[in-house]
């Protein structure tokens, strides 16, 4: 069995048991005053729906939809592939030996690397791009949690050089 597989497969749920594991309210939180409305959700709540907020590295640049962001499922659904919608991320191919065979994502626990559609900045040389899992039906309307991890393709057992994992919401 691949333990990296199995691993990253089951980093959503590791992530939001970690996140619903706390030691009280988060002091950084902004808090509305009394009497002046506010579209701030606390910390302490997007923390409790959508678990932690993900760590970048230099890899994994930015999500789509992003943490805690609540999107429209008409939204989500591709019907151009050249312009695919779904879950995407831009990334940046510094540093590694390999373009796009590094990266690899999970949804709600199940390994979705092999359904990738991916846009780069060239055929020859490209120095980034962007991958989306991009169902044509697009993403179905619930909490979902994602998953990206950077590793060595040719070397299961070397270490996961990036992981970065985030939850959002789809709404009708």
């Amino acid at each position: 069995m691949n333990f990296r597989l199995a691993f990253l497969s089951a980093l959503p749920l590791a992530v939001l048991a970690f996140a619903a594991c706390g030691d009280g309210p988060d002091e950084a939180a902004e808090t509305p005053s009394a009497g002046s409305p506010t579209a701030t959700i606390p910390a302490d709540a997007l923390q409790a729906k959508f678990g932690p907020a993900p760590e970048f590295g230099e890899n994994v640049v930015k999500l789509s939809p992003g943490y805690a962001e609540s999107v429209k499922q008409l939204a989500t659904q591709t019907k151009n592939p050249q312009r695919p919608n779904g879950i995407c991320a831009e990334v940046s191919f510094a540093g590694l030996p390999e373009t796009g065979r590094w990266f690899r994502m999970a949804v709600d626990g199940v390994e979705v690397t092999a359904k990738l559609v991916w846009i780069v900045s060239s055929n020859t040389t490209p120095t980034g791009g962007t991958m989306c899992y991009a169902p044509t039906e697009g993403i179905a309307v619930g909490v979902h949690q994602a998953a990206i991890s950077v590793q060595d393709p040719n070397n299961i057992t070397a270490r996961t050089r990036e992981l970065v994992a985030w939850a959002f919401e789809v709404t009708e």
